[in-house]
């Protein structure tokens, strides 16, 4: 699937495009890129399938994944993604010390998502750092590309 972010003045659009050449897309604001792009690192590192992207990739649409009534009724793995991604973020910026990340998630969700470990909250801490930097490199109206293996 091809996940491509396009930059725009006071909002940006997200746009997945699935193998079979169908898609989805949503404007999402200026501070959501950001969290998408969490999304991008955790789920990439665990190989995640039912997450954010995973529902995406397996045809759920973007307005789906904004219902919450629809939301409760995604596997477990969807939830563990979206702890994960709020979680990174907070060690991205500072909120979360390397050290509680798996701690705080384990917390939260109650339970060790399958892969979790500190070393690969060092690595997507890493990939997160590697896409936002990408991310502010695009100019207003280019897009960031990314492949997603769904």
């Amino acid at each position: 699937m091809r996940i491509r972010i396009t930059k725009g003045q006071g909002g940006n659009r997200l746009i997945c495009t699935r193998r079979n050449g169908s898609f989805t897309q949503s404007a999402i604001g200026p501070m959501l890129p950001y969290h998408d792009l969490a999304h991008y690192a955790v789920e990439r590192e665990l190989n995640m399938t039912e997450g954010f992207f995973g529902q995406i990739a397996a045809g759920r649409t973007m307005e789906e994944l904004n219902d919450t009534d629809f939301i409760r009724t995604l596997p477990p793995q969807a939830w563990d993604a979206e702890v994960l991604a709020r979680t990174l973020q907070g060690l991205a910026n500072g909120a979360v010390a390397q050290s509680e990340f798996k701690t705080i998630a384990e917390t939260e969700l109650q339970r060790v998502p399958k892969g979790l470990t500190n070393e690969a909250g060092t690595r997507m801490l890493a990939t997160y750092t590697q896409l936002l930097n990408a991310w502010e490199q695009v100019a207003e109206g280019a897009a960031l590309e990314l492949q997603w293996p769904g």
